[in-house]
């Protein structure tokens, strides 16, 4: 009811901002679910309003903005179907999404960390040895070929379920982890030039320790700032990093980083028209779906399930088996009905929108959104029956799905990441269930008051 209210009350307030009535309704729904994760935090693990949040930001707000301006800077971003055309086909497409990722009911996300603060208590070395595992591969990942270094990367982030869980069960003793953890992803982000991984992280250890810590609204609020201006300054120091390590002299190094940063670490460069915009482009998924739409409308030639079948067979098949299937980063779908041609070395994804529309026009893209919330839900289930052995593994959530909830992350990878992490992260769980299993747990428990109690009376 609450929810509602805010939606309508800012609506209105959109209104005067925007001149269309589908663009005060983006600007009203994108912030009520905005302010739903701000205000709800500390009272559940927000993990699927923060995917919400994404879409809505991505393929409402954005466009809405995008729609407004008229300079030049924004022709090579811009909307290349009507206002009314494009909300007719996201509103739904949204709305859509937001019933399949809800429709089937769990309690995840309302774990119990007390029980994982125990659990992880108990097992505190194993989980240490965990994390450094997964620092480790992290480091060395890139040594491995092909789809082995897949598996190797999603083994990997268990160093962010093992550093989250050793800091909700002593935040004192194990902060220096959780920090170390998350520079190692910042560090890698910046040295490589590509950044989405490590603002994700980020913000999944943000919903993580509000959830737990519980801090102030007025906490909160400084957090959510400094998280603002992250963004920002990583799109400010991008473009310039990219064309010295990429283009230029420099190598990729702390020391062109630093050099970098310190240039651009101004009011003006963050907070300029220049970055303002640039960011918005950033966030702007939508443009290539219309850019798609577009194209579709004036080729007809729609796909069926000849993409998706393809994108199946590159994620659930070996090479061997399928010598021919796409590659990762392969562009040649996007290149094809996007309406526009980009290099292996450039980073875009067609999204599930544009994905839907390419396959049955307007009809696709409800469906396929629909059907990706759905998965999502299914997902969000088979995670809770691993909760039933212990809480400590809602956390796998994060590694499962960190590509699969970014709405410009190519369905190939989706599916590709999401069959993949079902695997690995479902053989990790059956060979670590004794560690955690409610009985064991308690036997452990037990065990350990015993040896407490020993102790107290030899002294």
């Amino acid at each position: 009811m609450k929810f509602a209210i805010n939606f309508i009350l800012i609506s209105l307030f959109g209104v005067f901002i925007f001149p269309e009535i589908y663009a005060a309704l983006a600007f009203g729904l994108t912030l009520s679910i905005g302010l739903q994760l701000f205000l709800k935090s500390n009272d559940s693990f927000m993990f699927r309003e923060w995917t919400l949040f994404l879409y809505a930001s991505n393929y409402l707000l954005s466009p809405a903005i995008t729609f407004q301006l008229k300079t030049s800077q924004q022709l090579t971003y811009a909307m290349k179907i009507p206002s009314n055309e494009y909300f007719n086909l996201a509103f739904p497409g949204f709305i859509l999404f937001s019933l399949g990722l809800f429709l089937i009911p769990n309690q995840l996300f309302r774990p119990e960390f007390n029980r994982v603060k125990q659990a992880a208590l108990i097992n505190e070395r194993f989980l240490l040895q965990t994390t450094i595992t997964g620092i480790i591969l992290r480091i060395f990942s890139d040594v491995f070929p092909g789809e082995l270094g897949f598996f190797v990367y999603l083994l990997s982030m268990v160093r962010f379920v093992g550093a989250f869980s050793l800091f909700g069960t002593n935040t004192k003793k194990y902060s220096w982890l959780a920090v170390l953890v998350l520079l190692i992803e910042l560090f890698y982000g910046f040295r490589s030039g590509m950044y989405h991984d490590a603002i994700m992280w980020v913000m999944f250890f943000a919903l993580f320790y509000v959830y737990t810590i519980k801090p102030t609204m007025r906490f909160k609020l400084i957090g959510a700032s400094c998280l603002i201006f992250l963004v920002l300054f990583v799109q400010a120091i991008k473009a310039t990093y990219r064309e010295q390590v990429w283009t230029g002299d420099k190598e990729a190094s702390i020391e062109t980083i630093s050099s970098v940063g310190s240039s651009k670490a101004n009011s003006e460069s963050l907070l300029g028209n220049d970055n303002l915009l640039s960011t918005l482009n950033r966030g702007n998924q939508a443009w290539i779906f219309a850019s798609t739409v577009d194209r579709m409308d004036r080729y007809k030639d729609f796909q069926g399930m000849t993409n998706v079948n393809k994108y199946l067979e590159a994620a659930l098949l070996p090479r061997f088996l399928a010598p021919n299937k796409l590659t990762s980063g392969n562009k040649e779908i996007f290149n094809q009905f996007s309406g526009h041609s980009i290099n292996e070395n450039t980073s875009m994804g067609l999204g599930i929108f544009a994905d839907g529309y390419i396959a049955y026009g307007d009809w696709g893209v409800y469906i396929f959104c629909f059907t990706l919330g759905l998965i999502f839900s299914l997902t969000f289930k088979l995670v809770e029956r691993w909760t039933k052995i212990s809480p400590f593994y809602v956390l796998l959530l994060l590694p499962m799905l960190n590509y699969a909830v970014r709405p410009d992350c190519e369905l190939q990878t989706t599916i590709n990441h999401l069959a993949k992490s079902v695997v690995v992260y479902g053989a990790l769980v059956y060979f670590t269930k004794n560690r955690f299993t409610l009985d064991s747990l308690d036997s452990q428990n037990k065990l350990l008051h015993l040896n407490l109690a020993t102790k107290a009376k030899i002294k």
